[in-house]
Order: C-alpha cells, then sequence, then structure tokens
C-alpha cells in the first residue's frame, strides 16, 4: 500500500510539473499578445490621421506675432492655438496683387480676414484682391480644440490681374 502511494505521489509531482509548465506557457501567451497588441496600437495610431500638413520648407514661415511686410510670392504664418482666444497676424503687402489664402492642416481652426470694413470667414482657401502698402488682419481662433497646438496657413501671389479682379478685399 505504501509502495502505491509513493508512486501517485511520484505520478502526482509528474503531473503537477507539467500542469505547472502549461500553466506557464499559457501566461507567457497571454503576455505575448497583450504586448503584441499594445505595439500595434501604438503604431496604428502613429499612422492614423491625427497629423497634420508640416509646412513645406521652402517657404518662409512667418509667426503671428510679428508684423509681417512686403513678404513674398509664396509664404506661410504660424499662430500658436494653444491656448484659447483670438491669435493675430497682421500682414501689409507691397503691391496690389491677388492671393490665394489657404488653411493647412486641421481644418476646426475658425479663420478669417479682416480689412477694417468687411470681414471674410477662410473655410478651406479663399482668394483675394488685396492693396498695397494697407494692413490686413488674419485671425485664427481656437477656442474647442485644445490639441491642436500650431495653425498654418500659406499665402500664394496669383498670376491674376489686380485690376480685373472683382471683389476687391
Amino acid at each position: 500500500m505504501i509502495h502505491v502511494l509513493a508512486e501517485v505521489a511520484g505520478n502526482t509531482n509528474i503531473v503537477m510539473g507539467k500542469i505547472s509548465i502549461l500553466a506557464k506557457i499559457r501566461i507567457m501567451k497571454r503576455v505575448f499578445l497583450y504586448i503584441s497588441l499594445i505595439v500595434l496600437s501604438f503604431i496604428f495610431l502613429q499612422n492614423t490621421g491625427c497629423k497634420t500638413n508640416n509646412p513645406d520648407p521652402t517657404f518662409p514661415i512667418y509667426s503671428s506675432n510679428d508684423s509681417i511686410v512686403n513678404p513674398p510670392d509664396v509664404f506661410q504664418v504660424v499662430y500658436n492655438t494653444s491656448y484659447m482666444g483670438d491669435r493675430i497676424a497682421y500682414i501689409t503687402f507691397g503691391e496690389d496683387a491677388v492671393w490665394l489664402v489657404e488653411k493647412l492642416g486641421d481644418s476646426r481652426i475658425y479663420y478669417w480676414a479682416d480689412n477694417g470694413i468687411t470681414s471674410l470667414v477662410i473655410e478651406i482657401s479663399d482668394t483675394l484682391a488685396m492693396q498695397a502698402n494697407y494692413r490686413y488682419k488674419f485671425v485664427a481662433n481656437n477656442n474647442n480644440y485644445p490639441e491642436i497646438k500650431n495653425f498654418f496657413t500659406q499665402f500664394n501671389k496669383l498670376d491674376v490681374d489686380y485690376d480685373t479682379y472683382e471683389p476687391k478685399f
């Protein structure tokens, strides 16, 4: 009888050892799956549409904090929208010209141009005939999206006759 009990005890240790190994393998599989899931989630989030368009480094980039006078034919303005309220860029053009004004990156920012008489909301882009030596105000407002830290706009001078283009802004 003792011999049988010893044999059963020995077999029990073998069975417990195998169960222990199986349990360790199962735990390791779960850990591997969880780590893989975290890594894949991170990679997925990095490649989603959460990105903003980066400014083209070949263009001059002006801060909205500085007055911009006689800018080149293509330039960008960056607005620090990390806190609530209006961010204003004052731009004075060197000659009468027609300009394409575009919002770059996140389009949720409320953006408008003001000439002292009229304000014009720019949803995505707009074409504006602006006169020389007049100080225009371009305003970016971000009251609702604290995750947006910087907002870029781009100005392109168009090869369009200012005198015949209507309406003037």
